[in-house]
């Protein structure tokens, strides 16, 4: 099956949001912040169900795993690496201390992850979790397998949610590795469903129908993402993070031969180079010359700035990466 622009889309518009959120400080409004917040990452999670959806025919979890451990495995492996080195060669300089890179080592180990890198197993333990639940072909064990979720992130929440001290930070990172794991079948299954509900009827139908569609979920995902009444508050995760990208699937899908979205296309294509660099390497060079260089906060217009003149940087990087080092990033 022909590769599909409008999701690629979708995941270059997620990918350069995640960027932009963790560059933007105190420019947004916190409705806008929040919305945004809400889907940039589960995107990733629907449109991995929603491929899954599209393509009639199906691995062994054998051929799963060989996969997706090239495609996420590996580079999980080799961007930790980096990433720890560029941490040593800070600690050289004074940046650093010890104990921070004690930390990101632990992450590591704990699949936490560095920075950006707790995504890779997370998609990847979610993939593995929804292939074995949709082979058992039973509604009950996706419901009980769902109600076992909600129960977790419930006391995962009350346990570890509000607390700030050393230790429940290092208690909390591998529960914490759980619960994205968690939050990552749940996204795949509701991409996998919602293809395969729409498949036949509105997403064969017209261009308009489409964009009121897709404008309606996102329009939604932005209500519940910021006024949900508290009382309804534990269904936060299943509206918003879920129906905001399956409205910009349907927002796209119309729109997915223009010109105009042919940057977010190529973000799309390259959204996993983006993901591994922008945080933990080029970010934190651009906050050392702000801070450092500059003697100003990394606050206000100043990290607007920064984003923009990251984007020519990390398209260097693209072209370097893809040239020399493709299997770093699975390719």
């Amino acid at each position: 099956m022909a590769r599909e622009r409008y999701i690629d889309i979708v995941k270059g518009l997620s990918i350069l949001c995640i960027t932009f959120l963790h560059y933007e400080q105190g420019i947004l409004p916190s409705t806008i912040n929040v919305f945004i917040g809400s889907f940039m990452i589960t995107a990733f999670y629907v449109t991995s169900g929603w491929v899954s959806a599209m393509h009639p025919s199906q691995r062994t979890l054998k051929e799963l795993i060989k996969r997706r451990w090239k495609q996420l495995g590996i580079p999980y492996l080799w961007w930790t690496a980096i990433i720890l080195v560029f941490d040593f060669i800070l600690l050289g300089f004074g940046y650093y201390d010890i104990k921070f890179i004690g930390t990101e080592i632990y992450k590591s180990i704990t699949l936490r992850g560095i920075g950006t890198l707790w995504f890779l197993p997370a998609l990847f333990g979610g993939e593995i979790i929804w292939y074995w639940l949709k082979k058992q072909n039973k509604v009950w064990v996706i419901v009980l397998a769902l109600v076992i979720t909600i129960i977790y992130k419930h006391y995962y929440i009350q346990i570890f949610g509000s607390e700030t001290e050393t230790i429940y930070r290092i208690i909390d990172t591998p529960f914490r590795t759980i619960s994205n794991i968690l939050r990552a079948w749940i996204g795949i299954a509701f991409g996998y469903y919602a293809y395969s509900i729409l498949k036949n009827n509105i997403l064969k139908g017209s261009k308009l129908l489409l964009t009121v569609i897709g404008l309606a979920f996102c329009i939604f995902a932005f209500i519940t993402a910021n006024y949900l009444p508290p009382i309804l508050s534990p269904l936060w995760s299943f509206l918003a993070p879920l129906f905001g990208p399956l409205g910009l699937l349907l927002l796209a899908k119309p729109m997915q031969q223009s010109s105009v979205l042919n940057y977010f296309n190529y973000w799309g294509l390259n959204s996993l180079n983006l993901m591994v660099t922008h945080y933990s390497i080029i970010m934190v060079l651009f906050i050392i010359v702000v801070e450092n260089g500059f003697n100003q906060p990394f606050y206000g217009w100043i990290t607007i700035i920064c984003f923009i003149l990251s984007l020519p940087i990390q398209h260097l990087l693209v072209s370097v990466i893809n040239k020399y080092a493709k299997f770093t990033i699975g390719k």
